[in-house]
């Protein structure tokens, strides 16, 4: 009998090749470059997302200092979610001295490790990437996060505020003050941000173990009232959908000054123009 044909072997399905690694970078009174590379500014004070995903939770607290009229720079950074089995993450600026893994202080001299398990490895030192080339003259001491997935983040530590890069790939359905990562830039305004995600963290979301006061200043309460007044319209109405749960004083406000000034990044130049 003929011997039969051998059967072809399946063709294998074509691999899809994986997403790049970008980075979100944070600097200053917040300024940011997106993933996608939007350059939107958070001047109110809060708890914001920073990247939000179904496995990642990065949030950011914005407070005020002297040094900004009252309008926002980053104060501390909380990382979680599930891709951390629980394990919180918070990072506050030099003078806080807040540097935990689940409450618990570490990492307490320049020079040591920390091990989450097998899941992160967190390292204190003095060198690194500077963020803004304008903090060069002061002393570097900068947390390096290495997290699953093959997420880093750098916190650069100040006395009073801090800056960041965050470098991942991009997650299915991410979205916060570092964009959406789909792409493209003109999504990444402020207020789309807000839009999409809320004006805070959500009720029964926040990783911080509480929220903070929100300040008000004087300079900042004339940035509100010199809004254009088609766009202070938009922002008293948006502003009222965006914030959930329970009321915080003067979260509203905030709201709106991010509304009112998001995209422009000389906000600060004006309110220290008006005087504190």
């Amino acid at each position: 009998a003929p011997t039969p044909a051998p059967t072809p072997a399946p063709t294998p399905a074509p691999t899809l090749p994986l997403p790049p690694f970008k980075e979100c970078t944070f600097w200053g009174d917040p300024h940011i470059k997106t993933f996608d590379g939007g350059r939107p500014n958070f001047y109110g004070e809060g708890e914001m997302w920073i990247v939000k995903s179904a496995q990642m939770s990065i949030q950011g607290r914005f407070l005020g200092t002297k040094f900004t009229a009252g309008l926002a720079a980053t104060n501390r950074i909380a990382v979680g979610g599930p891709f951390l089995r629980g394990h919180v993450i918070i990072v506050g600026t030099l003078e806080s001295r807040e540097l935990t893994v689940d409450g618990v202080p570490v990492l307490q001299n320049l020079g040591e490790t920390y091990n989450i398990g097998t899941l992160a490895t967190l390292t204190y030192s003095d060198s690194g990437h500077l963020v803004d080339g304008a903090a060069g003259i002061w002393e570097k001491r900068i947390v390096h996060m290495s997290l699953p997935f093959g997420v880093t983040v750098t916190v650069l530590r100040w006395k009073n505020y801090l800056d960041l890069r965050i470098r991942m790939r991009a997650q299915m359905g991410q979205d916060g003050s570092c964009g959406n990562f789909n792409g493209d830039p003109l999504d990444d305004t402020t207020e789309s941000i807000q839009a999409r995600i809320g004006a805070r963290v959500g009720p029964g979301e926040l990783l911080f173990g509480h929220r903070a006061a929100v300040d008000f200043t004087a300079a900042e309460a004339r940035l509100v009232k010199m809004c254009k007044p088609d766009r202070y319209a938009r922002a008293q109405k948006e502003c009222g959908k965006q914030l959930r749960g329970r009321h915080i004083k003067n979260d509203h406000k905030a709201c709106v000054l991010n509304i009112c000034y998001g995209a422009n990044p000389h906000a600060l130049k004006l309110a220290t123009s008006l005087g504190s």
